[in-house]
């Protein structure tokens, strides 16, 4: 969820992943992000499914990662060499969007997910877990904990600067207490391990943890209902395709509930399909107590605002929590959210 002032830093380096016959007479270039190798077999799957009734197509997957796909596709489209059709955060779609470089203004929802929080009641070492590090997850895992307590609006209206006031002071600092009564500061995947090894009692995660605990023969995992954001997966078509007919086709196939359903029934970390209000009326999303919760969150939670300026802010507001964390008086973290304001203010103008 790109604005023509973006620089262009990083060099293109992508491995393509060929489906399909290369002489076929319409190609359609697919970036995505879903890189791991269970991920790339269900999609694979489904491009396989879809090219056995278009015959005269080919589907070109290039597999794109979280941590540099946002630079890859920046040089893409400043180069001219972009993909027919991407794949996208919800989060990331907006930027992109700005620069006209999609076909539409609207992202093509595809699937939706939220972190909920997860109690272990079993564990007795960490109270709390809190997300430390890892860029996009702080803001995913710690802001619905910063809701929690008391800051219910940060981060939710534009500017996001407008924000930054006394109840997020009071948040942050009551979060740094929960570090002193036993919370662990760890990275996101180490919050999930300890949180199965019946080490850590609670901590925001996603609906992968079901799969994971299910795996392990855990099944004393439970949620609790708390405020969250609404992640999501979206698609979108390149203005500048040759292929706007078939790669409109193949989105909106790809997209629909059937095939959305099929994705995350197969991918344990992609959610649910974006129409929820089917999802919860189809049994494989309500066959059990943590599916069920997790679709809740996902129901009452809420996405973050659609600014052009939210990737530039996100990693400043991330690294204001994280220095929170080690805070030794309230007045360290009026400081510390007073220095992250000020950064905010000059991103966003």
């Amino acid at each position: 969820m790109i604005v023509a002032r973006i620089a262009f830093f990083f060099a293109v380096a992508i491995t393509v992943v060929s489906c399909g016959d290369p002489t076929k007479n319409s190609t359609i270039h697919f970036w995505h992000f879903w890189s791991e190798p269970s991920q790339r077999r269900v999609l694979d799957s489904l491009v396989t499914v879809y090219l056995s009734t278009h015959p005269e197509l080919s589907i070109e997957l290039t597999e794109l990662s979280w941590s540099d796909g946002k630079a890859k596709l920046q040089m893409a489209y400043n180069a001219g060499s972009q993909p027919d059709v991407v794949h996208l955060g919800m989060d990331w779609f907006t930027e992109f969007s700005r620069a006209n470089v999609f076909t539409s203004t609207k992202a093509i929802p595809w699937l939706v997910n939220a972190r909920a929080l997860v109690v272990n009641p079993r564990a007795i070492r960490f109270s709390m877990g809190l997300c430390a590090t890892d860029a996009h997850n702080v803001i995913k895992r710690m802001l619905p904990l910063i809701w929690s307590n008391g800051a219910p609006l940060f981060y939710k209206t534009l500017p996001i600067s407008s924000t930054f006031d006394s109840t997020l002071v009071n948040a942050l600092w009551s979060i740094t207490k929960l570090v002193e009564k036993g919370g662990l500061v760890e990275r996101a995947r180490q919050l999930d391990d300890h949180l199965l090894n019946d080490q850590l009692q609670k901590t925001y995660t996603g609906v992968w943890i079901i799969d994971m605990a299910r795996k392990r023969g855990i099944h004393h995992l439970v949620i609790e209902q708390t405020p969250s954001i609404l992640n999501g997966d979206v698609l979108a078509i390149s203005r500048s395709s040759s292929y706007q007919r078939e790669a409109l086709e193949f989105v909106t196939w790809l997209r629909s509930y059937e095939q959305a359903r099929v994705f995350a029934l197969g991918v344990s970390d992609a959610g649910f399909p974006f129409d929820l209000d089917r999802a919860r009326n189809d049994a494989a999303f309500t066959k059990d107590p943590m599916t069920i919760s997790f679709l809740s969150v996902a129901r009452i939670a809420s996405p973050l605002p659609d600014g052009e300026h939210m990737l530039l802010v996100e990693p400043i507001v991330e690294d204001m929590i994280v220095r929170c964390y080690d805070a030794k008086s309230r007045q360290d973290i009026v400081s510390i959210v007073r220095n992250a304001y000020d950064q905010v203010r000059e991103a966003e103008r």
